[in-house]
């Protein structure tokens, strides 16, 4: 083979690497901007605000609050294709009009994904004007709360069976889609054991389930859990039935106003 046929196969390799490379990062940034778009559909029906800073598929997410910033991890964690989900440090990124980045602005929150320099590209939001609210008038949108069932357990225990665990991934998906929701887990016994033991044991079975519901995505910060023993009995304590329906937890949800 002559030094030429050798160069000119060098340069045609060396320009196909290239053609990949370029075409993978767009790629890359397709995918980037294809997920910044969900959440921001995603935040916005959740009337969620945060910025997230998406790389590839793993997302970094500031807010105003601790409880603003776990709902919108939450939040995003359900969106296919996000990979991970981690809470930002500091202060949430400043993004102006010299950065690479493609911004997009909604009446709730900003998301906001790396691009190329060559093609920064700003794209605006709704420009309709949008009146702004008093406090007094931006309650959420009421919403019609499922009576949930009691979570039911053995004599004497705190753990939950499997359908116990299946009704509360119902409960948790529930509350993941309605961030405005506040759960309170009451725990209850029977009349076996002590007052003081009765007393321990529904706060056991209230904070079992509410390990359940975080597990599956809720914030703590949305869980309130109580016990009050055998005060509150639901049937009588002197049938097995009877003891068998009080030894139980109370899902209680109300709308933060």
């Amino acid at each position: 083979m002559s030094f030429r046929r050798r160069a000119s196969g060098t340069l045609l390799a060396t320009g196909l690497a290239a053609t990949m490379g370029l075409g993978t990062y767009w790629s890359a940034h397709a995918m980037e901007s294809d997920l910044a778009d969900q959440a921001r559909e995603t935040l916005e029906g959740c009337l969620l605000t945060a910025t997230v800073l998406f790389a590839g598929r793993d997302a970094t997410v500031w807010a105003e609050s601790p409880s603003a910033r776990e709902d919108a991890i939450a939040t995003l964690r359900t969106i296919p294709g996000v990979r991970v989900v981690v809470p930002g440090d500091g202060a949430s990124p400043a993004v102006s009009s010299s950065e690479s980045a493609t911004v997009i602005s909604t009446p709730a929150h900003t998301v906001w994904a790396p691009q190329p320099a060559a093609s920064s590209t700003t794209i605006a939001g709704p420009t309709t004007p949008v009146p702004s609210a008093s406090p007094s008038s931006a309650a959420p949108t009421p919403l019609t709360i499922p009576a949930w069932p009691a979570i039911r357990f053995n004599g004497g225990s705190p753990i939950l069976d499997a359908p116990s665990k299946t009704q509360l991934a119902n409960t948790a998906q529930f509350m993941v889609a309605n961030p405005t929701v506040r759960v309170t887990l009451t725990g209850h016994t029977d009349m076996g054991l002590t007052a003081a033991e009765r007393q321990a044991l529904g706060l056991a079975r209230a904070e079992a389930t509410a390990a359940v519901l975080i597990a599956d995505g809720v914030s703590p910060t949305r869980i309130t859990t109580v016990s009050r023993g055998g005060n509150d009995p639901v049937a009588s304590n002197s049938t097995a039935q009877g003891n068998a329906l009080n030894r139980r937890v109370d899902v209680t949800m109300n709308q933060e106003s």
